[in-house]
């Protein structure tokens, strides 16, 4: 999708996109050689001839601050494909929902790898691994997760693009919590976690505080299936939003 796009020109609306590909010039490769040939299917401006061939060098080397400044924000979903190496997926649980309430575990999920970050253990690890991506993907991340970490973590480092899954499937019309969306999608979970929600999460804290360490391996479990599922649910929004591009991933 990423090379497909022209968004990141000036000047070029969605519209004048569309138009682009409905002509044919599908890439940035196409886009070369019909602007050499002069047969693009709208004016060219010289500097598009420069930024497509500099889009081509970053995409190389991996630069994805060159697109997260040079798209919409609202398109950076479009970065996925290009760089799902390169993204983690984190979900967090807390010790409540008020201004006092504390995190008490982050989990990362990448390169299908779940690594969890516990209070007490080694949550302040965390600033020093998460820089190392290049998108950062949540569930509702802006409105919970994220202002947790900060509270924590005021100058926590992130990776240049941070993709909220739940904006994106409200562009799809599918709305609700993570886990009532994922059932209406089909994504099921293990049976032994089917049911537990963030109060559970909770319980099993003040468990593992009590010294029950048993507490604490069956909380990791439900945090490691909360970003997994937001893998399935990511994968699932990117393929929608192609597709509604006339776009198949």
């Amino acid at each position: 999708m990423l090379e497909a796009t022209f968004l990141h020109l000036k000047g070029i609306t969605p519209v004048l996109e569309r138009k682009l590909w409905e002509a044919g010039v599908q890439s940035w490769q196409d886009f070369l050689a019909r602007y050499q040939s002069g047969t693009l299917p709208i004016p060219a401006r010289p500097e598009w001839w420069h930024l497509i061939r500099q889009s081509i060098v970053q995409l190389e080397r991996g630069n994805a601050p060159f697109f997260a400044q040079l798209l919409p924000v609202s398109e950076h979903w479009r970065l996925y494909g290009a760089f799902r190496s390169r993204t983690v997926f984190l979900d967090i649980e807390t010790t409540g929902l008020g201004e006092r309430d504390r995190v008490t575990v982050v989990g990362l999920f990448h390169d299908d790898r779940y690594e969890a970050f516990v209070d007490g253990l080694n949550l302040t690890q965390l600033p020093t691994v998460l820089p190392s991506f290049a998108i950062l993907v949540t569930f509702n991340g802006e409105g919970f997760d994220l202002p947790f970490l900060w509270r924590v973590f005021p100058d926590l480092p992130l990776p240049p693009v941070h993709l909220d899954v739940r904006a994106l499937l409200k562009r799809l019309n599918v709305h609700g919590s993570q886990k009532a969306i994922e059932e209406r999608l089909g994504f099921v979970r293990r049976e032994s976690l089917r049911g537990m929600t963030g109060a559970d999460a909770v319980i099993l804290w003040e468990a593992y505080l009590r010294g029950e360490t048993e507490a604490l391996r069956r909380l990791l479990d439900y945090n490691r299936e909360d970003v997994v599922k937001l893998r399935e649910l990511m994968e699932y929004a990117y393929r929608e939003l192609c597709r509604q591009l006339g776009w198949w991933v």
